[in-house]
C-alpha cells in the first residue's frame, strides 16, 4: 500500500488510536508483566548480582592492596640489601686496605730489621777483623822477636862476617 492512502484511512482520530493501540487491556498486561518481571529480575537476580560483584570489587580491591604492600615491602626488603651490601663492601674495601697497610708496616719493619742486624754483623765483622789484625800482628811481632832473640843468640856465640850475615838473613828470611 502506498503511503497516502493510508494516511486518508488514518484521518478518523479513532482509528488512528486503534491503530496504536489495538488492545488497551492487552497493553496494561504487557506493562504489568513487564513491570512484574523487571521487579522480579531486580529482587532475584541483579541484587545478588550486583553483591557479587561488590564482594568481587572487595576483594580484587583488598588483592591490590596486599599487593601494593608486599611490592613496597619488596623494595624496602631490596634497599636495605643494597644498603648491606654497599656497607659490606665499604668494609671489605677498608679491611684490605688496612691490611695492605699493614702488610706495607711489616715489610718495612723487617726490612729495617735486616738492614739493622746487616750493620750488626757488618760492624762486628769489622771489628773482629781489626782484633784478628792487631792479633796478627802481635803474634808476628812475638815471632819476630823471638827470631831476632835467636839470630842475634847466634851471632853473639859467632863472629859474622858480611857473607856469614847475608847468609843468616836469607836463612831467615827462608825458614819464613
Amino acid at each position: 500500500m502506498n503511503l497516502f492512502a493510508i494516511l486518508a484511512e488514518a484521518i478518523d482520530g479513532d482509528e488512528i488510536i486503534n491503530q496504536l493501540f489495538p488492545n488497551i487491556p492487552v497493553l496494561i498486561a504487557h506493562i504489568i508483566s513487564t513491570i512484574v518481571l523487571l521487579l522480579v529480575l531486580w529482587r532475584w537476580v541483579y541484587n545478588p548480582f550486583r553483591k557479587m560483584l561488590n564482594a568481587r570489587h572487595l576483594e580484587i580491591r583488598s588483592k591490590l592492596d596486599d599487593a601494593a604492600s608486599k611490592q613496597s615491602l619488596a623494595n624496602q626488603d631490596r634497599s636495605e640489601a643494597i644498603a648491606r651490601l654497599n656497607s659490606a663492601k665499604t668494609s671489605a674495601d677498608d679491611i684490605l686496605s688496612a691490611a695492605k697497610n699493614k702488610a706495607y708496616d711489616e715489610r718495612k719493619e723487617i726490612i729495617d730489621k735486616a738492614n739493622e742486624e746487616a750493620m750488626r754483623i757488618t760492624n762486628q765483622s769489622k771489628h773482629d777483623i781489626v782484633r784478628q789484625r792487631r792479633e796478627a800482628e802481635k803474634q808476628i811481632k812475638q815471632e819476630i822477636e823471638s827470631i831476632s832473640l835467636q839470630v842475634a843468640k847466634k851471632i853473639l856465640k859467632e863472629e859474622i862476617s858480611a857473607k856469614k850475615h847475608q847468609k843468616l838473613i836469607d836463612d831467615f828470611i827462608d825458614e819464613f
